[in-house]
């Protein structure tokens, strides 16, 4: 064995990346600006584990047998660990900070959620599991489901929706049935200017025409353009309360009555419900339809944190076409309707959305935080909530325009502010704030 006698250079040494760019060594792993895919590192002839010699046996997998290579990367033990512990450093964590996750997230995720979601009778349920056995999380379902119907003032509850873009799809697909039902089929639904975005998107996708209506200058629908559009062959107006620009729409009443005078409906998107859970209940504004997003309003993980859940109230009219399953209470139990036994009393439904019941971790956090809360703490979380937007509004009136909520006006848990930035930023406030 003998040395290596030319040894490392000591001078630095560019590394050049083919396009002629330069890098670092390290491929900039150090500083993890860049982490390569599982597949990119690997290759089909390397492997972090060493298997014993396998016995010649005659295959009976016949013309099963596959005759191409699975493709799957073979990584060292150093590699693995190496990349998933990189990965995990990237993850972003109560612990590190504020939840930059849009305007519209809860950004707080409280631990004794997560404590009670991790329990065993919770965490290792199986969605096939005879009923029987898992009364305790078919009674969770329920008793959510019972909160959110009194908060909102409606008549009953999906569970099932797992966003809230499929919560939207799952109202305007009971909307349709109803309408079916009564042979009213219509082709257009309304959605106003100062709605989610998701709204449009799902109508069309639920093959409707879509129509703006526009808003007034201080940011509302404009009740006159829309009463003037109302007709026969309106399904629905899908409006946003808080709407996106942050406001409260004052004539959701009369909206409600004029689109029922039409013979149309209402959805709502409950996306910033947090700023009203406790003191406004969107079925005496006349809503037949809304979903909830449970992570902007009940603290359950959203994007990575997820899966995400998006249960839809409705109304009375709408409550017969409801998908399936739903849990109910029947003696001292709880049951699953199901197909086998929605024909008894809920005949009328338009369908399924998902294969199971929702998302059980996603519920077990939001009875949680609902419980440790009470009536009277969502009420108070509400004006907090709104506090808060207010707040950051009258920070930002030195550096950004609040189209909508300048000139002391208040906005609702959000604010919209745009362009002049920047020119003279409050002592409290930094660019990257």
């Amino acid at each position: 064995m003998t040395m290596l006698k030319e040894g490392r250079p000591t001078a630095p040494q560019a590394v050049i990346e083919a396009d002629g760019a330069p890098a670092t060594a390290t491929g900039n792993r150090a500083l993890m600006l860049e982490e390569a895919l599982i597949f990119e590192i690997g290759s089909t002839e390397t492997t972090g584990v060493d298997f014993a010699q396998a016995p010649k046996v005659a295959s009976r997998l016949g013309s099963l047998a596959r005759t191409d290579s699975i493709g799957l990367p073979g990584l060292s033990e150093q590699e693995t660990v190496r990349h998933y512990t990189r990965l995990s450093r990237q993850n972003y964590a109560i612990d590190l900070g504020l939840f930059p996750l849009g305007s519209c997230t809860m950004k707080h995720n409280p631990r004794l959620n997560e404590k009670v979601a991790r329990m065993p009778g919770f965490a290792d349920l199986h969605p096939l599991a005879p009923q029987s056995t898992v009364q305790g999380a078919l009674a969770v379902i329920h008793e959510l489901a019972a909160w959110l119907v009194t908060l909102t003032g409606m008549h009953s509850v999906a569970m099932s929706p797992k966003a809230g873009a499929h919560g939207e799809l799952c109202g305007l697909l009971a909307i349709r049935a109803a309408l079916e039902a009564r042979g009213d089929a219509r082709s257009v639904i309304l959605v106003p200017e100062s709605a989610h975005g998701t709204n449009p998107a799902t109508a069309a996708f639920c093959g409707y025409k879509v129509e703006d209506i526009p808003a007034t200058p201080d940011g509302r629908v404009d009740l006159e353009a829309l009463k003037a559009r109302l007709g026969p062959d309106v399904a629905a107006v899908m409006i946003t309360n808080p709407n996106t620009c942050g406001l409260f729409e004052r004539d959701m009443k009369t909206i409600s009555d004029a689109v029922h005078a039409a013979g149309a409906f209402v959805y709502c998107d409950g996306a910033n419900f947090n700023a009203i859970v406790g003191r406004v209940r969107p079925g005496d504004l006349g809503v037949d339809a809304m979903h909830i997003n449970l992570h902007k309003t009940f603290s359950t993980p959203h994007g990575g944190g997820g899966p995400g859940s998006g249960p839809v109230v409705l109304s009375e009219a709408l409550t017969p076409f409801a998908p399936l399953p739903f849990v109910e209470k029947q003696g001292n139990g709880f049951v699953l309707i199901e197909e086998e036994t929605a024909q008894e009393h809920h005949g009328a439904t338009f369908g399924r959305m998902v294969a199971f019941h929702g998302q059980m971790g996603m519920f077990t956090r939001a009875l949680t935080y609902i419980l440790s809360h009470g009536a009277d703490g969502l009420r108070q979380v509400a004006s907090d909530a709104v506090l808060n937007a207010n707040y950051i509004l009258r920070s930002l009136d030195d550096v950004l325009d609040a189209p909508f909520g300048g000139s002391g006006r208040a906005c609702m848990r959000r604010c919209s502010a745009t362009r002049g930035w920047p020119r003279a930023l409050p002592r409290s406030i930094s660019p990257k704030g």
